[in-house]
């Protein structure tokens, strides 16, 4: 019983990311995605950022057509970059994400805002046919690659900088 709790215990600090929630929807000649994510950092993750060492994060979307006896048909995938950082100076998180930055006074306020993606593009309305079946699938990770070569070794093999979601797939009506 004792190690099931210590398990729990470490498991809830190790942070992680889920998908809440995905969806499409049409406006004029393409569809927008909007999603919401549960992020949850580890304390040696914050304790990084906390001394400079900036996130990156990736969402990826893709959207394939489903097919019995071949590998499925890819119709678009899309992927988008989106930095969260701290600065000393001003003691503020920012984020950045294409060509906007916005700021916040503490963690868990850039934190919901990174975990809400709003009107993004991500497949014209010609790309797809009325009535057949697709499959769409979503996910956001931490970017191990962006990081500092001496953290990429340590996040490799550690729980706690394990931040990746499971894809999250749903069947979008067209």
């Amino acid at each position: 019983m004792l190690c099931l709790c210590l398990w729990c215990a470490g498991s809830a600090s190790a942070g992680g990311i889920e998908v809440k929630n995905a969806e499409l929807v049409a406006t004029g000649d393409a569809y927008q995605l909007s999603a919401d994510f549960g992020i949850d950092v580890s304390a040696e993750v914050e304790e990084a950022l906390n001394k400079g060492v900036p996130l990156n994060f990736l969402i990826e979307f893709q959207l394939v057509a489903p097919r019995r006896y071949w590998f499925d048909d890819e119709i678009t995938s899309a992927s988008q970059r989106i930095r969260l950082s701290y600065h000393a100076l001003s003691r503020q998180y920012l984020i950045n994400q294409s060509e906007h930055q916005k700021s916040f006074a503490t963690l868990p306020e850039a934190l919901e805002e990174l975990s809400r993606v709003r009107d993004w593009i991500v497949l014209e309305k010609s790309q797809v046919a009325k009535g057949e079946n697709y499959q769409a699938m979503l996910r956001l990770r931490l970017d191990h690659t962006r990081l500092p070569k001496a953290l990429q070794v340590e996040a490799l093999g550690s729980e706690k900088w394990n931040l990746v979601s499971e894809r999250y797939r749903w069947t979008p009506a067209f």
